[in-house]
């Protein structure tokens, strides 16, 4: 399969779209550097927030000391806030809530919590306006029918676990998608007769923050406990979580990302044009279709960070280095598969978690968890056929053996360590380019989700974000101009995969297709991009 992307339509680099100076942007490696940070962006601002999240959880602890000055969680800090006559706009994602209930129940959460900020504010205080947008792009009446005795299945098992806990009538005041669906008689949660649940398949995935129009936080980490991680890694497998966020001072930026955050919700519902950038701001947007009998997929809109990435897997001279939580998208596969074959001096570095979290941290990953493992799977055999020895799959791992906290899930181990869990997306190409978005290396974030991300193409951004990723994997200072990264990063697995665990340097070991490979299965009929 060969992509064929032309580099002046789809590559933001050819019109010139570039941050100037280093100065411009900050790295952020974990929760430890990033969540601090965007406290003080909160201190700080003066005029307007505007936020998207997937997830932004207000009952989340304050770290920073200044923060900490006003109170103790985000809701805190966001009252704070409006005191101060600083009105803050968060958009949030709904999710499907018949297939994903719990995540649907706690975007309603956070709304209901964010919303009762404006009663208990200071009589003069600015305003908080926050929205939980469903994207409107659902599954066809024949794929409706086709899955109807799974979702009325999931509907019936929503019911039980309602009538099995206590509140369910209050509890269903957080689940306002399922109130066509299910009625509360008698002192019991029922499925209304006749109900067929819709299937909504696609989220917003995007991690952004815009402070006074000038500044954007950017990237793949959204807030709640779950992610609060440090660059240590020393915790339980199954409580690690890598991350990464830029803080860019572009008003550029800030413009670009504020008009896409205030426009969509009426652009995944057709109602309005995608706006064209003027800045390195990147994105993946969908919106529903017109006419839908059979389509389960949505109408892709925007794909710059998809375009974004084959225009620089074709510019890369010597050096690859991807990182994600997924690597699944044949498309992409495919552009490395041909940049390999026509360049012979090309090397890949890839990292990723050992497992996906649902197999890393369950022994149950299902149906689809095996379908993504079949995905990625075949990705490596292609490229393992084309690169051979120029490609290196590294995974991270804690600097000591597993003990009673860890999960006893075979998956959360590698090389007799505890798996440090990645969910950061970075894609750097030789020392001239590099993507930092919330987009995975899939076919759902390349043509599904809402994502949005920044293209650097400054060297000097370029090699302070290197930097400042390898000296964290890697255990301290270390080479990584192009020509000589791939042979520090293979030297130090395969060092590392030799040592006891207390002996290695950084993190990093050869990553283990097996455990994939045998867990992978192929499912005739499923959309790559569900996955």
């Amino acid at each position: 399969m060969q992509v064929k992307v032309s580099d002046a339509t789809n590559s933001l680099e050819s019109d010139n779209r570039i941050l100037k100076g280093g100065a411009d942007i900050e790295v952020l490696v974990t929760a430890q550097e990033a969540f601090p940070r965007l406290e003080s962006l909160f201190l700080s601002a003066q005029t307007s927030i505007v936020m998207g999240f997937r997830l932004f959880d207000p009952r989340t602890k304050l770290l920073s000391e200044a923060a900490r000055g006003v109170g103790d969680t985000w809701a805190d800090l966001f009252l704070h806030t409006l005191n101060r006559g600083v009105p803050i706009d968060l958009t949030l994602s709904d999710f499907d809530p018949v297939m994903a209930p719990d995540m649907h129940e706690q975007a309603w959460t956070f709304m209901a919590i964010l919303t009762d900020l404006n009663e208990i504010s200071a009589p003069n205080a600015a305003q908080m306006t926050v929205r939980c947008v469903l994207h409107p792009a659902k599954a066809g009446i024949v794929s409706r029918l086709m899955f109807a005795a799974k979702t009325r299945r999931e509907l019936r098992s929503i019911a039980r676990d309602f009538n099995e806990g206590s509140e369910a009538e209050e509890r269903l005041k957080y689940l306002p998608g399922l109130g066509d669906l299910l009625s509360f008689k008698d002192g019991q949660v029922c499925v209304r007769s006749g109900a067929l649940p819709q299937q909504y398949p696609v989220t917003l995935h995007h991690k952004m923050a815009i402070f006074d129009g000038k500044t954007t936080y950017i990237g793949g980490l959204d807030l709640n406990e779950r992610r609060i991680d440090d660059a240590e890694h020393n915790q339980p497998a199954q409580d690690t979580w890598h991350d990464l966020q830029l803080v860019v001072h572009s008003p550029d930026v800030a413009t670009d990302a504020t008009v896409h955050l205030q426009n969509l919700p009426d652009v995944i519902a057709g109602k309005k044009p995608i706006k064209r950038v003027s800045s390195p701001f990147l994105t993946t947007l969908s919106r529903k279709r017109s006419r839908n009998a059979w389509h389960l997929a949505p109408k892709t809109i925007s794909d710059t960070i998809f375009k974004e990435h084959i225009a620089q897997i074709k510019r890369a001279k010597r050096f690859i280095y991807l990182e994600s939580q997924y690597f699944r998208d044949r498309r992409i596969v495919s552009a490395l598969v041909e940049a390999g074959k026509h360049n012979p001096d090309l090397r890949l570095l890839l990292l990723l978690p050992a497992a996906p979290e649902v197999a890393a941290f369950s022994d149950a990953p299902g149906l689809a968890g095996r379908f993504g493992e079949h995905l990625q799977a075949r990705a490596f055999r292609r490229l393992h056929r084309t690169f051979g020895t120029r490609f290196l799959a590294v995974s991270p791992v804690q600097p000591r053996e597993p003990d009673a906290r860890d999960t006893s899930s075979k998956r959360a181990t590698l090389e007799n360590a505890p798996i440090v869990y990645v969910h950061s997306k970075v894609s750097i190409f030789d020392d001239r380019a590099a993507i930092v978005s919330s987009a995975n290396l899939n076919g759902r974030s390349m043509k599904w989700d809402a994502e949005a991300g920044l293209l650097l193409s400054a060297p000097e951004q370029v090699q302070m974000l290197t930097k400042k990723i390898f000296d964290h994997w890697l255990g301290g200072e270390t080479d990584h101009a192009p020509d000589a990264a791939f042979d520090v990063w293979l030297d130090r697995a395969l060092r590392n995969a030799d040592l006891p665990a207390e002996q290695r340097r950084g993190f990093i070991v050869p990553y283990d297709r097996k455990p994939a490979a045998q867990a992978s299965i192929p499912v005739p009929g499923m959309p790559e991009e569900m996955v």
